[in-house]
């Protein structure tokens, strides 16, 4: 288990639980950050068309397209129709991360996860850029968080 609760050993629970309140398959993911290389998997089993962007691209993902790079140096364009979200925000630079992510969805994208801040710092971190679509405690000490880009 990692310092959340969450195992190790399978995909996150919040993206997993989140993945009704967003965009169906085919949509086109950015997960951001590879990890284990599980939650890429499970999108990607899910019928999701999946691009991982991860400085360190540690996980072994053979038949996913995984680019070596800092999310927040890249732009992506707005070819997303999701952001996916699962630990990179903690030691992002918050700014650069909200452009990020803008840049990266087309209007009307989606960006989901799990964020272990207050509602009130989420909003004031996002609203520049996102409007809140879901918002609740995840119960393991995090919210299970969809945003909209504007």
């Amino acid at each position: 288990m990692n310092g959340s609760g969450a195992r190790l050993d399978r995909p996150s629970p919040a993206l997993l639980r989140l993945l009704p309140e967003v965009k169906p398959p085919p949509a086109r993911v950015l997960l951001v950050g590879a990890g284990l290389g599980h939650e890429a998997r499970a999108l990607d089993a899910r019928g999701y068309d999946v691009t991982v962007v991860d400085e360190t691209a540690p996980a072994p993902l053979p038949d996913l397209p995984v680019i070596a790079a800092a999310f927040a140096d890249t732009d992506f364009g707005g070819r997303f129709d999701l952001v996916a979200e699962h630990g990179a925000f903690q030691s992002a630079d918050r700014a650069a991360y909200v452009a990020a992510a803008a840049k990266a969805l087309r209007p009307g994208g989606q960006l989901f996860g799990a964020f272990a801040v207050s509602a009130g710092e989420l909003l004031h971190t996002f609203s520049p850029a996102f409007d809140v679509v879901r918002c609740f405690p995840s119960g393991e000490g995090a919210l299970d968080v969809v945003l909209r880009r504007r």
